[in-house]
């Protein structure tokens, strides 16, 4: 990458790149009548305005977003969703105890331990709730200019939190009472 000062001056090789561009300016052959000249002046041409998979299929730039950007992009609430649901996957616990609970119906020794396990089923569930949360900010705010990569990770978070939410519903509704 250059800083020269040349390289910010406007060259003769630019005039030519723009009469390369095509642009489809066509428009529908319509006829109007009398009963049709009522349309107001603030109906927008249907040619002039692009559609974002037009400009992909064209090859150009997609023009800057409007929306906020940095902090609260669609990439950040992605990475936010996948932070909040890692210590949940990295965890084996929420699938041990939902197997030892749900599945085999097992009992406790310690009734001691039991507000511990429903309080550490309830930081699972509570997790994943808030990586669906980030995860489905991140598909919203999404749009043409959001990375592929984030739009795949916020998916993958909203699906899989939602099956770590599941099983927590089921693991804490299964916890034996306490007394």
């Amino acid at each position: 990458m250059s800083t020269s000062q040349d390289d910010k001056k406007p060259s003769t090789d630019g005039a030519d790149e723009a009469k390369d561009t095509v642009v489809d300016t066509a428009e529908p052959t319509t006829t109007t009548t009398a009963a049709d000249d009522t349309s107001d002046a603030s109906d927008v041409d249907a040619a002039s305005v692009e559609d974002a998979s037009e400009i992909f299929l064209r090859g150009t730039p997609v023009p800057p977003s409007s929306t906020m950007g940095g902090v609260f992009s669609a990439e950040s609430f992605s990475v936010i969703g996948l932070l909040l649901l890692s210590p949940v996957i990295f965890n084996s616990r929420l699938f041990e105890l939902f197997g030892w609970f749900v599945l085999t119906d097992a009992g406790l020794d310690d009734a001691g331990q039991l507000p511990l396990l429903g309080a550490e089923v309830m930081v699972a569930g509570g997790l994943s709730a808030l990586a669906i949360l980030a995860g489905a900010v991140s598909l919203f705010r999404s749009g043409a200019h959001t990375r592929a990569a984030a739009r795949w990770a916020s998916a993958a978070t909203v699906l899989v939190g939602a099956l770590f939410v599941l099983v927590s519903v089921a693991t804490y509704a299964s916890l034996p009472a306490t007394g």
